[in-house]
């Protein structure tokens, strides 16, 4: 189930956060009133440590709060919030508790009122209810911050310029510019959003800082042709300034400018050589350009002038990846971690790159050591991975069963981990079983309903299989997984080889060095009875990626064209190092070829 919001605790955070709060109003600033502390957010869960008596001297220390009486009236309207946010009824409870916060002239009430009204996405009542609050409490930023995502999403620009200038008053210019961009990206009134970004230029016409934020802002908002001419106006006001000029280089990436961004990053990295940050872009426009070695040697040269710029270092990683020197990539990412051992970005290079090395302890260390958000979801995915390979399936779906996703994107993630190690077991029911559930809450994600597809596949049930790949590939022509897929399972489970060769070559034409798509491509000219276009095919795709299923598939077709002992040799090789895999094992006894204790093929 996803986890969206707990009814039960928002019941018990409203009920309190308001009946209690309110109490302690009405016995005025004298006695003891059970409360909750200020939140972030109305609607997070609260756990019981978290509630707690508020001595005198912290009251006293508050805003001044109102000495009411908590008449029928005011218990009614609490009541009734109480039960309509119980039931998900939004706009009544937001009603309610601005109709409350007006009697009462409670900030926290206003407070509550604001993030009920825009929890039921209604800016409207939502700008009241922050104007409230904001008259209750002036001096706060939050209250401040919420009049202003009110006003965008009504689209007040009047006040919102108010609201803006209000905002600057005793802070740093550029700390505030860019505090009102980060609100500006977060919205859904595109057009309120893009014109405060304008009213920030007009409102700081020389500063530098103000035309990147709103570049910023229209960048976010994928209104390219504006981002652009203002991260210019920025480059104008600051020349050579790094930020602007990498803004400006993602700009021209996203409107497909691609030759005008490789001229201007190798203008910008040779004219400011002390720019690591636009070096490092040139070495990745020299890859772009299909030239990987001159950018892995210009990025030694960075290296021998900053020998300690973590960026450089992790690129360098990145490059000696593709070459597949892996000894060099992980040396370059544990430089760069010694140097600077809190970056997580540089932890996740290092440990990602222990996993594919199979040096999977160190990895689930090295995962487990991550704390930054932004990494740290999928850093015990891939803590859940290490498991598997330590420790076995049960130890890998208890790490996952202890995770809690905050998004959609996460428990897609966290789904599809447990239904993937499901099937690295062979349990292809459970998987199925199991995917069927979260898909049943997420109809349209392509994901899980590729996952449900290959689960189906292995269980033989093309009834499943073949519609949800076809609601795929409909919907996404060039999705080549799923033209391959069922493309393959054709090929493999019934006679439409015809239907099944156009599937797998559409696929093929999307991605011909695709080693799967070539053992499919392989697998159906075999089905044809075409031996040698498919030893051809099969032999690719073992070249691209040595997989013990493509070495299965090239030993079943050499031993059918009589080169036995060629598929012999190949069986046995990779019985030694994966003789548990299914494919592998059924092959071999299909052609009843044993392997004994001393490993010897009979």
């Amino acid at each position: 189930m996803i986890k969206i919001l707990n009814v039960c605790v928002l019941k018990r955070l409203f009920f309190f956060s308001t009946l209690c709060m309110l109490a302690g109003c009405a016995t005025g600033l004298h006695g003891q009133g059970p409360s909750f502390a200020d939140r972030e957010d109305a609607v997070i869960e609260i756990s019981p440590d978290q509630q707690y008596v508020k001595s005198d001297e912290e009251l006293a220390a508050e805003l001044s709060l109102p000495s009411i009486e908590l008449d029928a009236e005011i218990l009614e309207d609490l009541l009734v919030m109480n039960l309509a946010s119980y039931q998900g009824q939004w706009a009544t409870a937001a009603d309610r508790a601005k109709t409350v916060a007006a009697k009462t002239r409670d900030h926290r009430v206003a407070r509550l009122a604001t993030l009920l009204a825009l929890r039921n996405n209604d800016y409207s009542l939502g700008l009241k209810s922050a104007s409230l609050w904001y008259d209750l409490d002036p001096n706060g930023d939050d209250p401040l911050n919420m009049l202003i995502i009110t006003q965008l999403g009504v689209g007040d620009l009047d006040g919102l310029k108010n609201s803006v200038s209000k905002h600057a008053i005793g802070k740093d210019q550029d700390a505030h510019i860019r505090q009102i961009a980060a609100l500006l990206t977060r919205q859904k009134n595109k057009e309120s959003s893009l014109s405060a970004a304008a009213f920030l230029l007009e409102a700081y016409p020389k500063s530098a800082q103000a035309a990147l934020s709103a570049a910023y802002v229209a960048e976010v908002l994928e209104k390219y042709e504006q981002s652009e001419a203002w991260v210019v106006r920025a480059l104008e006001l600051r020349p050579g300034w790094e930020l602007a000029a990498q803004m400006k280089a993602k700009i021209l990436g996203s409107q497909g400018k691609t030759e005008e961004r490789a001229q201007f990053v190798e203008e910008y990295a040779k004219s400011n050589p002390e720019s690591v940050a636009m070096r490092i872009n040139y070495a990745a426009e020299m890859v772009r350009q299909g030239k990987p070695h001159e950018a892995y040697d210009y990025v030694q040269e960075i290296l021998e002038n900053y020998p300690r710029n973590t960026d450089a270092l992790r690129y360098a990683g990145a490059l000696a990846e593709d070459k597949n020197d892996n000894v060099a990539a992980t040396r370059y990412y544990q430089r760069a971690l010694n140097i600077d051992p809190s970056s997580d970005e540089v932890r996740w290079s290092l440990a990602r790159r222990l996993y594919i090395d199979k040096n999977y302890k160190s990895a689930e260390r090295h995962f487990n050591d991550i704390r930054s958000e932004e990494y740290l979801f999928d850093a015990q995915i891939q803590v859940a991975n290490s498991r598997y390979e330590i420790y076995g399936l049960e130890s890998a779906i208890n790490t996952l069963v202890g995770l809690e996703p905050e998004t959609e994107r996460e428990y897609v993630s966290l789904a599809l981990t447990r239904h993937y190690l499901l099937m690295a077991e062979y349990k292809y029911e459970e998987a199925l079983g199991a995917i069927s559930e979260i898909i049943y809450y997420l109809p349209q994600n392509h994901d899980l309903i590729y996952a449900r597809a290959l689960a189906a596949a292995e269980l033989k049930r093309l009834d499943i299989a073949e519609p949800d790949l076809r609601t795929i590939f409909e919907a996404k022509p060039d999705h080549a997984n799923a033209l391959n897929a069922l493309g393959y399972t054709l090929a493999d489970q019934t006679d439409r080889l015809v239907e099944a060769r156009e599937l797998i070559e559409k696929a093929y034409k999307l991605r011909p060095n695709d080693a799967h798509i070539l053992d499919s491509m392989g697998w159906i000219a075999y089905q044809e009875k075409d031996y040698a276009t498919a030893i051809e095919f099969l032999q690719r795709a073992f070249e691209a990626s040595e997989e013990v299923e493509i070495a299965a598939h090239l030993g079943e077709v050499l031993w059918e064209s009589g080169e036995k002992e060629k598929a012999k040799k190949i069986w046995l090789e990779w019985a030694e190092r994966d003789g548990d895999n299914r494919l592998l094992v059924k092959t071999m006894e299909r052609y009843g070829v044993m392997v004994d204790s001393t490993s010897a093929v009979k």
